[in-house]
């Protein structure tokens, strides 16, 4: 991820590769939810997130230090990687796994799908950014599908207020990471930006489940096959891939559209839990789905 101001136009011209990065953006944030919950039931959510990020931190770091030498980050640039590691991963991505292991996926989903909304309310408040008519009508709308679906998964059992707590705080979370990215002095190679920010969350995440005795309780010789291949979508798919993709959509082309996934994701999670784990997939759900689609409709800039 770069600080530059030359390479927003340069990625925003190619509208082709940017449809195609917020289509896989779609996806895999819909599917990170079968996931959360598939690993979640077999570790400790919180050994699944310093998994995945250190992990994750293991593959990238040999590419980082290749290309160290030719474009080496400062202090302030790594020590601003760092805090979007904390931020964005730690803060969001890891509680988000946590509040999934108290909701239906599907409902987790929905939760965490309300970043739009702390997203326009930080911008404004903090940055002082008001939104233009189109996109404040595409947020209202958005999140009038969204209630409406939360409130028919919610109907149907499994629903635990904690699981709600960490969602939202993990959402706004994310919001904060979003609006701070493009503000930071970050290193100018992306690859060691995204290892800066790995080996950040990764060594913290380590710290705590060591510290808290998650990790003693952790035997790795008894999780199944089916959370171990969750665990390597999360590794590749989620992490290496997809948060690749939005960082460089959220620094190069735009926030607001980097962060329309918030309204995708719960259509796609619902349907994906529906074929995958049974959870239940009414008509209602799908109304509703399709209402907030039209909230993404409204939010984009047709320019």
């Amino acid at each position: 991820m770069t600080a530059t101001t030359t390479a927003p136009t340069r990625w925003s011209a190619h509208r082709g590769w940017v449809a195609l990065a917020v289509g896989y953006q779609w996806f895999y944030n819909g599917a990170n939810f079968l996931a959360f919950k598939v690993a979640g039931n077999a570790w400790h959510p919180l050994m699944v997130a310093t998994l995945r990020f250190s992990l994750a931190a293991l593959v990238v770091l040999p590419f980082a230090l290749a290309r160290w030498r030719r474009s080496p980050a400062s202090v302030r640039e790594s020590g601003g990687a760092a805090l979007i590691g904390v931020t964005m991963l730690v803060a969001s991505q890891a509680l988000a796994i946590w509040g999934t292991h108290f909701l239906p996926a599907g409902v987790a989903a929905v939760f965490g799908s309300s970043s739009p909304l702390f997203l326009a309310v930080f911008a404004w408040a903090v940055f002082h950014q008001p939104l233009a008519g189109r996109q404040i009508a595409g947020v209202a709308v958005g999140f009038a599908g969204l209630a409406l679906m939360g409130c028919t998964s919610a109907a149907g059992g499994g629903f635990r207020p904690m699981g709600a707590v960490l969602a939202l705080t993990a959402t706004a979370a994310w919001a904060v990471g979003s609006l701070l990215a493009p503000r930071l002095a970050l290193p100018r190679d992306p690859v060691i930006s995204l290892a800066i920010q790995l080996i950040s969350a990764g060594a913290l995440l380590g710290a705590i489940v060591a510290v808290s005795g998650i990790a003693a309780t952790t035997h790795l010789a008894r999780v199944p096959p089916a959370a171990w291949a969750a665990l390597a979508f999360l590794v590749v798919a989620s992490t290496l891939i997809g948060y690749a993709v939005f960082l460089t959509l959220n620094a190069q082309v735009s926030t607001t559209l980097a962060n329309t996934f918030n309204y995708a994701a719960p259509v796609i999670a619902l349907c994906l839990s529906a074929l995958v784990l049974h959870e239940p997939l009414t008509f209602v759900k799908l109304i509703s789905g399709g209402i907030a689609l039209v909230g993404v409709a409204l939010m984009i800039d047709r320019k």
